[in-house]
C-alpha cells in the first residue's frame, strides 16, 4: 500500500514539475507532457486513495470548484459555441481532478513543500528553455521570447508565480539548498523580462513583495539578497534588460494611463455588449470568441482567437452572473483560508494570490493549470494551519 502511495506522489510531483514548461513537449494522441503525467498521477492517486488510506472529506473550496464546473457543463444547453464549451468542460473536469488529487494526497507540511519545490524547479527549467531560444534568436513574437509553445504573456505569469514560492523555500531551508532557491529567483526574473510582458512584470514586482512581508522573519543574508533582487528588477527597466524588451516594458505607464492595453479594451467592450444580449445565463463556457464576432469579426490569423484577456470578465460573460457568483465565492473562500494561516504562510499565499490577480487582469486563466494548482495548494496549506497533520484523519 505504501509503495502505491509513493508512486502516486512521485507522479504528482513530476506533473507539477512539468506545468511551467508543459507546452514545450507534446505527446502524440495525448497532448502536453503535463497532461500525460496528470492522467497517470490521477490513476495512481485514485488507486492509492481507495487502497492505501481513507478518502479526505471535501472542503468548501473544492465543493465550490465542483459547482463551478457543473454550472459550466450546464451552459452546453445554451452555448453559442457548443464544441468550444465541450472542450472547455473536458479541461475543467481534468483540473477539478487535479484539485481533488492534491487535496486528498497532500496532507503534510513536507508534501506541501515538495509541490512548491516541484513548481519552482519547473520554473527554472522553463526559464532555461526561454534563454536557449533567446541565445538562438528563436522569437516567439517580434523580439519577445518564451519557452516553445507558450504565449509570452502566459509564460511570464507562470514564472512570476514561482518567485514568492522560491523565496519562501529559501527562508525555510539552509545551506546549499537555500542558495539554490535564491539563485533561481534572478533566473526566473530575467526570463520574465525576456517575455517583455508588461502584466507579468507588474505581477513579478508584486511577487517580490513577499520579501517585505517576510522581513521580520528573515536573517540579514536573506534581506540583503532580497533588496538586490528588487533593485535589479527595477534597474532592468532602464539598464540591464536588452533594449527591445526594455523599451516595451517602459510603455507600462502610458498604456495604463492613455492606451488600450494592446487593444484589450476593445475586446472587453465587445464582451460587455455580448453580455447585454445574454445577461442571465451567459454565452456559454469557452464561447467568448464566438460571442464577440459580431463586433470584432474573425482574426486574420486562424490560430488566434478574441479571448477575453481578463479572467473575471471571461467568467462573467461566458457563465453569466450565477457562474460568476460561484467563481467569486470560491475566490473569497480561498482568501478566508489564507487569513486563517500562520503569519508567514498567510503572507506567502496573499502575495501569490495578488500576483495571480494582477496577471489575470489581462489574461484568460480560469482554465489554466497554475490557477487550479494555486487553489489546491491554498486549501492544503489551510488544512495544515488548523490541524497539524493537515487533516489526515478526515
Amino acid at each position: 500500500m505504501k509503495t502505491l502511495d509513493r508512486v502516486a506522489w512521485v507522479l504528482l510531483c513530476a506533473f507539477v514539475f512539468t506545468i511551467p514548461w508543459e507546452k514545450s513537449v507534446w505527446v502524440p494522441e495525448v497532448g502536453s507532457i503535463a497532461r500525460l503525467l496528470g492522467l497517470l498521477a490521477f490513476a495512481a492517486g485514485g488507486a492509492a486513495a481507495v487502497r492505501a488510506y481513507p478518502l479526505r472529506r471535501p472542503n468548501a473550496a473544492l465543493l465550490l470548484a465542483a459547482a463551478f464546473v457543473l454550472w459550466s457543463a450546464a451552459t452546453c444547453l445554451w452555448s453559442l459555441d457548443p464544441l468550444a464549451t465541450v472542450h472547455r468542460l473536458r479541461t475543467f473536469a481534468e483540473l477539478l481532478g487535479m484539485f481533488w488529487l492534491i487535496w486528498n494526497s497532500c496532507r503534510t507540511t513536507a508534501r506541501q513543500s515538495h509541490l512548491m519545490q516541484a513548481y519552482v524547479y519547473g520554473a527554472a527549467a522553463a526559464s532555461s528553455l526561454a534563454f536557449w531560444r533567446y541565445l538562438h534568436n528563436h522569437q516567439t513574437y517580434y523580439l519577445r521570447y518564451a519557452a516553445s509553445g507558450f504565449d509570452p504573456n502566459d509564460f511570464g505569469l507562470v514564472l512570476a508565480l514561482a518567485v514568492p514560492l522560491a523565496l519562501y523555500l529559501a527562508l525555510r531551508e539552509a545551506g546549499l539548498r537555500r542558495w539554490i532557491y535564491l539563485a533561481i529567483v534572478p533566473l526566473v526574473i530575467a526570463a520574465v523580462v525576456l517575455t517583455a510582458s508588461r502584466a507579468s512584470l507588474l505581477a513579478t514586482f508584486v511577487a517580490l513583495s513577499f520579501a517585505v512581508f517576510a522581513w521580520r522573519a528573515a536573517d540579514p543574508t536573506f534581506r540583503v539578497v532580497s533588496l538586490v533582487l528588487i533593485g535589479a528588477l527595477a534597474l532592468s527597466l532602464v539598464r540591464f534588460a536588452p533594449a527591445p524588451q526594455r523599451n516595451r516594458l517602459a510603455t507600462i505607464p502610458n498604456e495604463v494611463a492613455r492606451g488600450t492595453l494592446h487593444d484589450r479594451t476593445r475586446i472587453w467592450k465587445a464582451g460587455l455588449k455580448a453580455l447585454k444580449q445574454h445577461p442571465v445565463l451567459g454565452v456559454g463556457s469557452g464561447a467568448y470568441p464566438k460571442a464577440v464576432e459580431p463586433w470584432l469579426g474573425v482574426p486574420k490569423v486562424p490560430r488566434f482567437q478574441y479571448v477575453a484577456h481578463n479572467t473575471f470578465l471571461s467568467v462573467l460573460v461566458e457563465c453569466g452572473p450565477l457562474g460568476f457568483a460561484i467563481f467569486a465565492l470560491l475566490l473569497a473562500t480561498l482568501l478566508l483560508y489564507i487569513w486563517c494561516m500562520e503569519s508567514l504562510e498567510r503572507s506567502l499565499w496573499l502575495v501569490v494570490a495578488a500576483s495571480w490577480a494582477v496577471g489575470v487582469f489581462t489574461l484568460t486563466w480560469e482554465h489554466y493549470k497554475p490557477t487550479w494548482l494555486i487553489m489546491a495548494m491554498i486549501t492544503t496549506a489551510w488544512a495544515g494551519a488548523w490541524r497539524p497533520t493537515g487533516g489526515d484523519k478526515q
